[in-house]
Parts: C-alpha cells; sequence; structure tokens
C-alpha cells in the first residue's frame, strides 16, 4: 500500500516539473517575441535571423561614402582609422538622413560625403546613415589652391591638411589631384583640418585662338573668368565652362569676342577679323610707392619712378621689390591719358604662424595693393611658367606617345618630349585631333634630378572641334598718340624645349603642387590704371 502511495506521489511531482517547465519555455518565447529593435529573433519555421527595422551589430562614424551602385543596391564606405574600405547593401528598411536629421533617398547620396554609420555585420547590411555632425562641407567653391608639395590646401579663406588618403571625384569616378584644374569649381568635406575628400562640380573646356599672328605678345582677357594671359603662338588655353566676353588687345588695338565653353571640348575662336590699324597711345603713371626706394619693373624693365612713367596703353605685367620686404607682381591695365598707383609693400617678417599650415602664394593671387594684402574671394585661375630653372636638368612628358603637349597653355611639342626643368606649379595640356583633350596640375620640385611623367592615353571623342560664332569685333576708339618714345619691353623668357627621342624611366601619374605667379588673371580695377595682384612672394 505503502509503495503505491508513494508512486502516485511520485507520478504527480513529475507531472508539476513538466507544468513548470512548460511555463518556463512560454514565458521565454513570450520575452523574444516582444524584443526591442537591434535584438535578434529566430523564425519558428527556419531557424535563420530575421531581419528587422532597427536591427545592427556594429557602427562606423566618420565614414568616408567612397562608391554606390544604386542598381545592385550596395554602398561603399572607407574607415580611416584602420585604412580599410568594406561594401553594404541597402534595402527597403535602411535609414538615410542628412546631418540635421531630414530623411533623404539614396539617390540623392553623393560620393565623398562623410556620414555616422548602424549596420548588421552578419548579413552585410545598411540600417542607418546620417550626415555626420563632426563634419564641414565647403560646397561649390572656386577659391582654393592645392599644395601638394606639403599636403595643404587653401579653401574658401582657411588652410586645411590632407594625407595620401584624400579621396577625389570627378562625375561621381575615382580622380586624382592632378586632374584638378585652377579654374574649376569644387567640393571640399573633412572632419577638423583634415580634408577628406574633393569633388569636382563644374569643370572647364579649352580655348584655341585662330589666325592670332597679329595679337601674339599682346594680351587676352576671359571676362567674368579672371583670366588674363599673354598670347602666345599655337596656345590653347583652359576656361572655365560657360560663355565668355572676350577682350584682346595689342600694339593700341583692341577687339572684343563672344565665346562659349563646353566641359572637356576645345572652342576655336577666329580673331583674324579684327581691324589691325597701329595706333599706339600711351598714358603717364604717377606711382606712390612704399618703401620709398622699392624698385619697379614694367614688362621687366625698370622705370624711374620719380617722376611720371609712360606706358603703352593695354595690359602690363608689374614687379615692386626692395629688400626685407615681399616682391609684389601684379598686371595694370593702362586706359587713361593721366593715372596714379599707389603700392605698399609687406614686410617679409609678416609670415603665418608655424602651427597651422601655410597659405601658398598662390591661393588667393590677386589683391589690391595695401598695407595688409587679405585674400580676395576668388583664387588663381591660371597657371605660368614660374619658379626656379633647374641648371641641366629636364622634364619629360613620355606618354602617351604622338600628342601635343603645352605647358602653362604654350606649345611645346609632340610627346615624348622635354623641357627645361622650373620648380613650382605648372599645367600640363594634352590633345590630338579626334581625342578629348586632358590637362593635368603638376607640381616640380627643387631637387637636382630630370622628372618624367607618363599619363592615360586620350580618350577618343566623336564630336568635332566647335567652333565660336563670330560676332561682330568692337574695336576700341583711342585718342590721338602721345608724342612719347615707345618703350621696349623686355621679352618674357620661354622654357628651353628639346625633342627626346628616347624615354626615361615613367611615373605612374603625378607629383604635387608648389608655385605659380606671373602671367596670371583677377579682377580688374579701374580708374586709368587698372591693377590685379598676387600676394606678394616671401
Amino acid at each position: 500500500m505503502t509503495d503505491r502511495i508513494r508512486s502516485v506521489i511520485t507520478s504527480y511531482a513529475r507531472r508539476g516539473l513538466i507544468a513548470v517547465i512548460c511555463l518556463f519555455m512560454t514565458a521565454l518565447i513570450a520575452c523574444g517575441s516582444s524584443a526591442s529593435p537591434g535584438a535578434f529573433n529566430k523564425s519558428n519555421d527556419t531557424g535563420f535571423i530575421v531581419t528587422k527595422a532597427g536591427m545592427y551589430d556594429s557602427a562606423d562614424m566618420n565614414a568616408l561614402i567612397v562608391d554606390k551602385n544604386t542598381a545592385g543596391k550596395t554602398i561603399t564606405f572607407y574607415n580611416r582609422e584602420v585604412n580599410k574600405k568594406y561594401t553594404l547593401n541597402y534595402d527597403g528598411t535602411s535609414k538615410v538622413y542628412d546631418k540635421y536629421g531630414t530623411a533623404m533617398s539614396m539617390e540623392q547620396v553623393e560620393v565623398g560625403t562623410i556620414v555616422d554609420i548602424t549596420f548588421l555585420k552578419t548579413k552585410r547590411l545598411l540600417n542607418s546613415m546620417q550626415g555626420s555632425k563632426d563634419a564641414w562641407e565647403l560646397s561649390k567653391i572656386r577659391d582654393f589652391d592645392i599644395d601638394e608639395l606639403n599636403n595643404s590646401m587653401y579653401a574658401a579663406g582657411s588652410n586645411y591638411w590632407f594625407d595620401r588618403s584624400i579621396e577625389v571625384y570627378a562625375d561621381g569616378l575615382t580622380a586624382e589631384l592632378m586632374d584638378i584644374n585652377p579654374v574649376d569649381t569644387i567640393t571640399v568635406r573633412g572632419v577638423d583640418r583634415m580634408v577628406y575628400s574633393v569633388s569636382i562640380d563644374e569643370g572647364h573646356g579649352y580655348l584655341r585662338l585662330k589666325n592670332e599672328d597679329y595679337f601674339v605678345g599682346g594680351w587676352i582677357e576671359i571676362t567674368g573668368s579672371k583670366i588674363i594671359k599673354t598670347i602666345g603662338e599655337d596656345m590653347i588655353i583652359a576656361v572655365p565652362v560657360g560663355t565668355y566676353d572676350v577682350a584682346l588687345s595689342n600694339k593700341g588695338v583692341e577687339g572684343l569676342k563672344t565665346i562659349n565653353i563646353d566641359r572637356n571640348r576645345e572652342t576655336e575662336l577666329d580673331i583674324g577679323d579684327i581691324p589691325v590699324e597701329e595706333l599706339k597711345t600711351y598714358g603717364n603713371i604717377i606711382f606712390v610707392v612704399q618703401p620709398s626706394d622699392a624698385e619697379v619693373f614694367i614688362d621687366g624693365e625698370q622705370v624711374d619712378i620719380s617722376g611720371p612713367v609712360s606706358v603703352e596703353y593695354g595690359v602690363h605685367q608689374l614687379i615692386a621689390r626692395a629688400p626685407g620686404y615681399q616682391t609684389l607682381t601684379q598686371y595694370i591695365k593702362v586706359g587713361a591719358e593721366n593715372a596714379t598707383l599707389e603700392i605698399t609693400l609687406e614686410s617679409a617678417n609678416n609670415t603665418v604662424s608655424d602651427t597651422m599650415p601655410r597659405v601658398s602664394p598662390y591661393a588667393s593671387p590677386y589683391v589690391s595693393p595695401s598695407p595688409s594684402p587679405q585674400p580676395t574671394s576668388s583664387a588663381s585661375t591660371n597657371i605660368v611658367t614660374t619658379g626656379t630653372a633647374i641648371s641641366g636638368h629636364k622634364i619629360t612628358v613620355a606618354s602617351p606617345s604622338g600628342v601635343e603637349v603645352y605647358l602653362d597653355g604654350n606649345y611645346v611639342g609632340i610627346a615624348p618630349v622635354s623641357f627645361t626643368k622650373v620648380s613650382g606649379k605648372h599645367e600640363l595640356i594634352l590633345r590630338k585631333e579626334g581625342y578629348v583633350t586632358r590637362s593635368y596640375t603638376i607640381a616640380v620640385d627643387m631637387e637636382t634630378k630630370d622628372e618624367t611623367f607618363s599619363f592615360s592615353d586620350l580618350t577618343p571623342n566623336e564630336g568635332t572641334v566647335t567652333e565660336a560664332p563670330t560676332p561682330t569685333p568692337t574695336p576700341t576708339t583711342t585718342p590721338e598718340p602721345v608724342s612719347t618714345p615707345e618703350p621696349t619691353p623686355t621679352p618674357v623668357p620661354t622654357p628651353e624645349v628639346t625633342a627626346t627621342p628616347t624615354q626615361a624611366e615613367t611615373t605612374a601619374g603625378v607629383t604635387n603642387s608648389a608655385n605659380d605667379g606671373s602671367e596670371s588673371e583677377e579682377n580688374l580695377i579701374t580708374s586709368g590704371v587698372t591693377s590685379t595682384t598676387p600676394p606678394a612672394e616671401g
């Protein structure tokens, strides 16, 4: 009897235990079904992880978007700290916001943007992406200068650093710093003082002159683009995309034309129909210069500033220098019988703090003469052949073979071609009939060695070179000539060019950037003598 009772009790105990276990399991399942976002759930049917909105197991702050594939619904990021790129998928559950929390579509997201993200690492799925609150953006600026030799950048009035991990984009595709032309419009993004990315927003096309013989040695001004250059034989000029008036002058003759520039295309401008009746006219300039013992040069020739200086109408290069002061280079446009020009040189001791990147001398190249020149709102928009010639050493453009090579707008030969090595920043333009013209910005150091550059092949162009419309020329009437002897300008030296039958060791791409600074551009101020002034060289 006792055994029977003990058996019944044991049976009830087992049933009770089973009931308790069942209740416990039911509670556990209930808890799992009400898990908060971010927790993992397993399907009762499959056992696989079910992806829900808000689920993530990883995060990355200040990640750089380096690629986006909307067709394949993938996006690639770069983590600077670990120097690693990784790609995530995205779908309808992925949330996208700007830095202020406003919802965006993935189509609105641009490569080069700095973002904070969360994602599900196990499925490589993007959960959320928001513009980084730590990041800054300088959108569509032309006021910039990139100094690759010192890994520094001047942009919109401030100085920044960059390193080898900087990303450059053109039309959403990866590019290089050398692809950025000073006339381009760019967007710069970074964190603190470090630049993460640069995107080319508005590029440039090219202008070629036709029947320019009479105007060689004169001046071309592309109004609105802030480009002023000496006209050379068979030259080519990089010009921002847009429509411009082009003013040409030489030996008292002036004309005005209108051009339209398309991106990556050449526009040919025929100036042979401008009347070329020579009327040499001179204006008298009174110089007021501080310090008073400064030397002043016009077109390379020193002038006596103790009295009025007679200068032919038109554009001229002016240089003022004195011991202990920064040299000032500017361009003046003489257009009145009498005018006064005040120039104040800046002390050579006025330097930038070593705690910040130094502004390149050509970062904001033109300012009006004043006791303390400040950057203007526009940067250098063309590069000229200036710097220190490295005696006995050459620069060679080795490839692509057979292309025309232009150095700072001037024709130097057919690649492979060599020319005198001159330190500083320079523009190389490569062209060939039937192909898309390309420009590169290179930096040449002062090392006593030869340098060789090799570039990618040009892309075939199905289009043809366009010709600018030929509006009625607008010659400028000039007053009767003053009986003053004509000054003899000193010609600007051009680099020695020699054909190179052999090809030296090539380098892939380019180097960096440094100096430029004569034969340049910028806004003209008007009062008889108008001036365009780069900041003084230290």
